[in-house]
């Protein structure tokens, strides 16, 4: 086979450098966000009385899905190393993985779009929990609610921002009408 059938190939599925080269920057973007925000606001970002203002981009994975989570995930790894808690935290970009997922897979359900947001925030705060509680010896219970409360509320706004920003800019529509360009 050769080189040109193989790119028309790929441009019939949809396939173009454009979209790979949107995907990265949008990747980037987002762990860029995460870590600007994670290290400006360093010094309330870890242990059991946290407001980690960089949740707020978790809510990227509205309106870029993969992009969002991928980026976040990177952003989180780059914030996590300069975490009071040593390597250990780093662990946390694993566990990121499935409490964003719980952000997309509800991104669309209009009622219930909030819920992924509340899921994030169950699972971050009852792994945080648990590593204060392995590092520090402090009180799982404790360290669970005073972890959830923010990332609720910044996993709550970031989601609301997201959704506004998609709104202003009609990006539904644009990837709709993008989607069936690529189709026909």
């Amino acid at each position: 086979m050769s080189i040109e059938n193989d790119i028309s190939e790929k441009r019939s599925k949809g396939y173009n450098f454009e979209n790979i080269s949107l995907k990265i920057a949008l990747t980037a973007i987002t762990a860029a966000l995460y870590i600007v925000l994670g290290y400006v606001f360093q010094a309330i970002s870890f242990l059991g009385l946290q407001f980690r203002v960089a949740e707020l981009i978790v809510g990227m994975c509205i309106i870029f899905p993969l992009e969002g989570l991928i980026g976040n995930v990177i952003g989180v790894f780059f914030v996590n190393l300069s975490s009071p808690l040593g390597p250990i935290d780093l662990i946390s970009c694993i566990v990121n993985v499935p409490a964003l997922y719980c952000i997309i897979y509800f991104k669309d359900k209009r009622g219930l779009k909030f819920l992924g947001g509340i899921l994030y925030a169950l699972i971050i705060s009852l792994y945080v929990a648990f590593v204060l509680n392995f590092v520090l010896s402090l009180p799982i219970m404790l360290m669970f609610i005073q972890v959830l409360i923010p990332e609720v509320i910044l996993a709550t706004l970031g989601i609301i921002l997201f959704e506004n920003i998609k709104r202003a800019l009609n990006i539904n529509d644009k990837i709709n009408r993008k989607k069936e360009e690529i189709s026909s």
